[in-house]
């Protein structure tokens, strides 16, 4: 290990030891660390990293903080699983789809750490900064950000440049320099490049068992941050809401169950449920004649790859189980068809800890039919179903069942039949 790799060492380690940037300890432990100049800059392709050390130590002035930003910069992507999920993005315009991830990323580095305390954006040796960063894009899906840049994109081809809007440091859609001077890559999308191809041929079991890791590894070190006191910045750096439910489902559940319950002849209400009296909340318990069976029907769509939704549902699933207090939750995935194998039954106290739920099973395309038809067909006889969905659906279906459609969208979506709960 020569001097630049013990110094590229020394910064990983400080980057692991903040208090904001710790919460990728484990993920920055994953894949591995390569050096060397066949690339301009730094790479990943969502697994393992690729660093030109020539560059960030002779053509970056403030190498520390910036070398700093730019591991902290390949690890979100990785967090992410960009070069997994956003092949298609990748495929209409990889220039794009490159700088859609990097403004993504780069807004929520820059909020975790506003003063560059630990990190901040690379420069050149003129004091240039290098890199895409735009405060319009703050909160925006990758998804969306890549859509307005292909707008911008359409709309200086066609001789309309319009005007922006924001406060932003980097490249526009048609420059490869940003507006205070700086230089981008010759993919015009920041300092980094991104192996799209690399992730392509990652095999499935292969994706699978990468996403179950970085999944993994975000808990931990989310749990490690919030012991040391560290944990509210989790939300700054856009990883709690990962893997922590977003819904108040005491509230949705309290509202849609009551209402299912009018049919039974006990209220669910007449026997309080123990598990939050503690917490002077009265909930109906779930059993004896009330509500005795739950489905719980995860959407493994390809849609529902997007945006980390499948995470999203995940984490509600888990939101419910801490909830429910019932000994049947069957639990399946869904996308043209019932997913092989069928359901799996819980306890409610089995599925909070159930390790099945990070496998995922799926990915083509969308028939909520197929839950009602499968039902059916094993004979099941749930008091209520609730579909975890992102409401990318055509044919909603028809249900003999109470249905509570949870949709995590950027867009509200109302389902025709049945109760819904927007998650996002």
């Amino acid at each position: 290990m020569d001097k630049r790799q013990r110094e590229f060492k020394s910064i990983k380690i400080g980057v692991m030891r903040s208090e904001p940037f710790g919460l990728l300890r484990g993920v920055m432990m994953l894949g591995e660390t390569t050096f060397t100049d066949k690339i301009p800059t730094a790479c990943t392709n969502g697994r393992d990293e690729q660093y030109n050390l020539d560059f960030w130590f002779e053509t970056v002035s403030n190498t520390r903080k910036g070398l700093g930003f730019a591991q902290v910069h390949e690890n979100f992507h990785k967090v992410a699983k960009h070069m997994l999920i956003y092949q298609s993005l990748f495929i209409q315009d990889p220039r794009l789809a490159n700088m859609a991830c990097d403004y993504w990323i780069n807004g929520r580095i820059i909020k975790a750490d506003p003063d560059g305390l630990i990190v901040e954006m690379p420069r050149d040796k003129d004091g240039k900064k290098i890199g895409l960063h735009d405060t319009k894009y703050d909160g925006w899906t990758v998804k969306r950000i890549f859509n307005h840049l292909k707008q911008e994109q359409d709309a200086n081809d066609s001789g309309d440049t319009g005007e922006g809007e924001g406060e932003g440091e980097g490249g526009s859609v048609s420059s490869q320099d940003t507006p205070d001077g700086g230089s981008v890559s010759p993919e015009g999308g920041g300092f980094d490049s991104h192996d799209w191809e690399g992730a392509k041929e990652l095999t499935k079991a292969e994706r699978e068992e990468l996403g179950e890791k970085i999944d993994e590894a975000v808990r931990q070190g989310i749990h490690v941050g919030q012991k040391a006191g560290g944990g509210s910045l989790a939300d700054a750096l856009g990883l709690k809401d990962l893997i922590t439910p977003k819904v108040d489902w005491r509230i949705h559940l309290r509202t849609f169950m009551n209402a299912t319950c009018q049919r039974k002849e006990q209220s669910s209400w007449r026997r309080p449920n123990r598990r939050f009296l503690h917490q002077d909340i009265i909930m109906p318990t779930l059993e004896g004649n009330t509500i005795n069976e739950v489905v719980l029907a995860r959407d493994t769509s390809g849609s529902m790859f997007w945006e980390d939704r499948m995470t999203k549902v995940t984490s509600e699933m888990l939101g419910i189980a801490k909830l429910l207090d019932i000994e049947k939750i069957h639990v399946l995935d869904w996308d043209g068809e019932v997913a092989k194998g069928g359901h799996t039954t819980y306890s409610s106290r089995e599925l909070e800890s159930a390790p099945e739920l990070k496998t995922v099973h799926g990915g083509g395309g969308t028939d909520p039919a197929c839950v009602s038809k499968y039902i059916d067909e094993v004979q099941l006889k749930p008091d209520c179903i609730i579909v975890l969905t992102d409401g990318e659906i055509d044919n909603w279906g028809s249900w003999r069942h109470p249905i509570l459609w949870a949709i995590t969208n950027d867009k509200p979506i109302t389902a025709p039949v049945g109760k819904t709960i927007n998650i996002d």
